[in-house]
């Protein structure tokens, strides 16, 4: 009886150092589960989550060449017109005609023409081609050049949550080449890429995030304009985002004909406010501080010159959003100078890489910004005191009015 009572509590005590070393286990596996958390949200504060930090999205066949192949498809009317591989169409209204520039103008200048002759001069930007798109009609009585909206899209596999830069080159000639330009005031063709974060392909949707230019290739003056860089950012919400590319047309002009060439689509530069400005001053004078992180793929352009820049935009309460900071290149911290009292200002800030102007970097000079921050909201307190101002600091000086608003 005793060699058993010894040998149930052997049995007992094994149990219990069993159930020890399973809570052990568990303990590790939440400790791990932890630090992966913490891992994650350490990434995510430099605006790329540890998972996807080495992983640069692949925009294909961004410049549009007719050596990776053009595909046919319809336009609104029924009638052939190509699109560059890797791309799909999405809308075509007002049947415009759309080909390789190359091979279009090529063929144009010789029937024997195609993507490896040299017979013709073909807008583009980099490389050999660019995408091209005219409207129906274009130099024929009695209506010529009629309305077009040309979409193009892109689906293009993304981390969530992860910010996203999109830069490209358009150009758009309205009344044809000719200089001057005959193209009517109030007359345009509107030119934009666009970005949707949920990775839908229907051009009309409202999640998708468009920038546009409308500059003719000519000003009035004769001041040739040229190609417009066109860019913006957004933050994914899946595991695709949707890449557009879009000419609008939204008159009937002669010769109104457009070139879209050298995309490019990267992980977006960051910034945000470290520390955090507080939810009350009892002064006027705030004191902004933030940290910025350059994009690994802008990084890795072999002879760039890229520079970290960082804006920061203010608004009352009330208000509409205006510049307060643009093109700072450090974390030095900015001063900000309430013009009123008892009302809530809300800053908000992002990064962008831009080489200079005069730099000797990498052709075509695309500029990545990055996504505004959410807003931060600081409650300036009734009566606060304005304290005398340091030497050497930036200010916001508006007297009276405040930012749109009375004091």
């Amino acid at each position: 009886m005793a060699a058993s009572g010894v040998s149930g509590r052997r049995t007992a005590w094994a149990r219990v150092r069993q159930l020890r070393g399973l809570l052990f286990l568990a303990c590790a596996c939440l400790a791990a589960v932890f630090a992966f958390e913490a891992a994650g949200q350490s990434g995510a504060a430099d605006g790329y989550p540890a998972l996807a930090a080495d992983v640069a999205p692949v925009l294909a066949n961004a410049g549009f060449e007719c050596s990776e192949g053009y595909v046919p498809a319809l336009n609104s009317a029924g009638e052939t017109v190509y699109v560059p591989s890797s791309w799909e169409l999405a809308r075509a209204d007002g049947a415009p005609f759309a080909h390789s520039a190359r091979i279009h103008f090529e063929q144009r200048a010789d029937p024997s023409g195609g993507c490896d002759t040299d017979y013709a001069h073909v807008e583009r930007i980099e490389g050999r081609d660019s995408f091209f798109v005219e409207a129906k009609d274009l130099e024929t009585p009695p209506e010529p050049g009629k309305p077009f909206d040309a979409v193009i899209y892109q689906q293009v596999p993304v981390a969530p949550g992860v910010d996203y830069s999109l830069s490209g080159w358009l150009l758009s000639l309205c009344g044809g080449s000719a200089v001057p330009s005959d193209c009517p005031e109030g007359v345009y063709m509107t030119k934009a890429l666009g970005l949707d974060p949920t990775g839908g392909i229907d051009p009309a949707s409202d999640a998708i995030i468009w920038a546009e230019n409308r500059d003719n290739f000519v000003t009035p003056e004769r001041k040739r304009v040229g190609w417009s860089n066109v860019r913006l950012a957004a933050q994914a919400q899946g595991e695709s985002m949707t890449v557009f590319a879009r000419v609008d047309s939204p008159f009937r002009w002669h010769g109104n004909h457009a070139f879209v060439d050298a995309l490019s689509l990267v992980r977006a530069p960051v910034a945000w406010f470290e520390p955090l400005p507080p939810q009350n001053s009892n002064g006027r004078q705030l004191d902004l501080a933030w940290q910025a992180r350059q994009s690994p793929d802008v990084a890795a352009v072999e002879g760039g010159t890229f520079e970290l820049l960082v804006d920061i935009e203010v608004r009352p309460e009330g208000g509409e959003w205006r510049e307060l900071a643009t093109g700072l290149q450090d974390e030095s911290g900015y001063s900000f100078l309430a013009p009123c009292t008892g009302m809530a200002y809300e800053f908000r800030i992002r990064a962008r890489a831009e080489q200079p102007e005069d730099s000797d970097g990498v052709w075509p000079n695309q500029r990545y910004p990055g996504v505004w921050s959410e807003p931060v909201r600081v409650q300036f307190m009734q009566d606060a005191p304005e304290p005398a101002p340091s030497p050497g600091d930036e200010q916001l000086f508006i007297p009276q009015v405040c930012l749109h608003v009375e004091c």
